[in-house]
């Protein structure tokens, strides 16, 4: 009876309470309740049902669905819904998080025959008259979309993530003046292909995984005035280009279980991730009255210096090695990583020489190795067998270990006039640590529940942990609900 009376008390909770949790999106598409609340250690169905390496795991009839409710990191609502089925022998699988139009740039304007006509404007013609115009930025709707096909022990994934907005209008009026063409980017646009053995090879593990993704980075702006603007050139002018894709390709043996005796499992695991930064933009300057366009393999931003050209790539290798144990009630598992990063950057200050671009200033090339290990742990409490678990984990990232090299060469004017080699090492200021609770709650085997409580230190060792605090034992900021038929 006490255990029942337990049981309803915790539920109502459930339903009832709110509080933060944000939401991470790294390249397996999303994290639930249970899974962040243990650092990815104890995964639930919510997780494995659009993993390409796991969907096999994710036991059902007809159908699996679920929703999760939840506050991100900037504070905003955020809806997540999740379904599967399959035809005959291929799994079919359909994920989608984000807040949809919230946050969406509002460009309103008034059809209207302005007081005073617009240099190069008509007289008696009606325009549409903006107050201000925005294309958004940091809270611009984040959408986030994927299909997973599931066929013979593969999985194959197409993700869509993105917060772009853009406004590109001709013949407006703004501020007074007369546009031909106005023209605004900003935010990404991120789609990822993954793949993965959704069974492992040998008795001991091995399930390979692949993953490359595209994202494309706009910040560009273009205005064309209807006549010479206010320096009394004409022409299409940038305003500034940020522009820039970028490609990486994700690489993982899928684990390797090399000792598994009395209840205990040790295993380890590589994983490899290619990383660059592609530049390609574009920048305006005066020729005799008018604006002409050249290119740059950087960027353009009038408001900061000029023109900084770009390139950045990165290797990153994790060796890592993982561990569980489990007995009648109680369950533990840890993950060491040990990543190494082994990145080159090139930037150049460049100033413009007429129709071209020439140095002026520091000229870096970079090298930069860093190693920063993390540990994760997790526990599982079963109060209830088989009805409510209690999850909980840990996160302790060690002071990263870095060791700079740069070549640097100093221009005047597109003349080197001095050089010298940079050593930049550091050993950062401290580690940073995060801890939280949540539960887990089986109506029956095929309906539960999982949330996240107000017990967690915000990452980078910021808050206290008071566990009757508001926000704490009795506060839940993500709520999901899955069931399965």
């Amino acid at each position: 009876m006490r255990n029942k009376v337990f049981t309803l008390a915790l539920l109502l909770m459930l339903i009832a309470g709110a509080g933060a949790w944000a939401q991470n999106l790294p390249a397996n598409l999303w994290s639930s309740p249970q899974s962040t609340t243990t650092e990815g250690r104890y995964r639930s169905n919510a997780d494995n049902f659009i993993r390409p390496d796991q969907y096999t795991g994710v036991r059902f009839n007809k159908w699996f669905g679920m929703v999760s409710f939840l506050w991100d990191d900037t504070f905003s609502a955020v809806a997540t819904a999740g379904f599967a089925t399959k035809a005959n022998s291929v799994y079919i699988g359909a994920f989608y998080s984000g807040n949809m139009w919230a946050g969406a740039p509002v460009n309103n304007y008034n059809e209207e025959e302005p007081a005073a006509v617009p240099a190069g404007g008509t007289a008696g013609k009606v325009y549409n008259v903006y107050n201000n115009i925005n294309a958004g930025g940091a809270n611009n709707p984040v959408n986030n979309a994927a299909i997973l096909i599931g066929v013979a022990d593969m999985g194959f994934r197409l993700t869509y993530r993105t917060n772009y907005q853009s406004f590109n209008e001709s013949d407006i009026v703004t501020a007074g003046q007369l546009y031909k063409n106005y023209r605004i980017e900003k935010g990404y646009m991120a789609p990822q292909i993954a793949w993965a053995m959704a069974k492992d090879l040998t008795g001991n593990g091995i399930r390979p995984y692949a993953t490359v993704d595209l994202v494309f980075e706009r910040d560009f702006q273009m205005t064309e005035t209807s006549g010479p603007d206010s320096a009394g050139i004409t022409g299409e002018k940038i305003g500034g280009s940020l522009n820039h894709i970028d490609p990486s390709f994700s690489a993982g043996l899928g684990g390797l279980t090399f000792h598994d005796k009395d209840g205990f499992r040790l295993s380890g695991d590589l994983d490899y991730v290619l990383a660059l930064n592609v530049y390609d933009n574009e920048y305006s300057y005066a020729d005799n009255g008018v604006y002409k366009t050249g290119k740059i393999k950087g960027t353009y931003s009038p408001a900061t210096i000029d023109f900084i050209e770009k390139s950045f790539i990165s290797n990153l290798v994790t060796p890592s090695l993982s561990g569980q144990w489990s007995g009648d009630r109680i369950a533990l598992r840890f993950k060491l990583n040990l990543p190494l990063t082994f990145q080159s950057e090139e930037q150049n200050i460049m100033i413009r020489d007429g129709s071209k671009l020439i140095y002026d200033g520091a000229s870096n090339s970079t090298f930069i190795f860093m190693f920063r290990p993390d540990i994760r742990l997790a526990m599982q409490y079963k109060i209830v067998p088989d009805k409510l678990t209690l999850n909980a984990g840990a996160r302790i990232q060690a002071t990263a270990i870095t060791l700079n090299t740069t070549d640097q060469k100093n221009y005047s004017n597109g003349g080197k006039v001095s050089s010298r080699k940079l050593h930049q090492d550091s050993f950062g200021s401290g580690f940073v640590s995060r801890f939280s609770i949540g539960p887990t709650f089986n109506f029956t085997e095929n309906v539960w529940v999982e949330a996240t409580t107000g017990i967690s230190n915000a990452y980078g060792n910021s808050g206290t942990i008071d566990v009757f605090a508001p926000g704490g034992l009795f506060s839940f900021g993500s709520i999901l609900a899955a069931m399965r038929f």
